[in-house]
């Protein structure tokens, strides 16, 4: 347990630094070019924080379970003893055509599942009043 505390603190530092310059590049158009108090600061503040913990808990899943199971499947689908069952004489790259077929099915799960990318364009319409 205090390893994955340990890891998880070094993921969130890390997310930090990611996320630090976006915010502060936010930060100095809203002060300096907008002129512009940022209201209701302490909210502000508060989603910046659940944001980075977010950010930090998903690298944390992605690397503790995704990318394990992305790599097992890659070493099996392009495994010799696979693709000599599937392909006929030497191997091409024509033989890898599972490899393919799984990519573009996981890319295309990807973009169709992806909440997120709908929840932005909604909350970026309604802030800039449908411009």
């Amino acid at each position: 347990m205090i390893k994955y505390l340990i890891e998880f603190g070094a993921t969130f530092l890390s997310t930090i630094q990611d996320v630090a310059p976006i915010i502060l590049l936010i930060a100095f158009f809203q002060i300096l070019v907008l002129k512009k108090n940022i209201p209701n600061i302490q909210q502000v503040a508060f989603g910046m924080i659940l944001v980075i913990v977010g950010l930090a808990l998903f690298l944390m899943g992605l690397e503790k379970a995704l990318f394990p199971i992305g790599e097992i499947m890659a070493k099996q689908l392009s495994s010799p003893e696979f693709i000599a069952k599937w392909s006929s004489g030497e191997p091409n790259w024509t033989s890898y055509y599972w490899i393919y077929i799984f990519a573009a099915l996981i890319g295309f799960s990807t973009t169709i599942a992806e909440p997120s990318l709908t929840a932005v364009a909604i909350k970026a319409n309604e802030v800039s009043g449908g411009v």
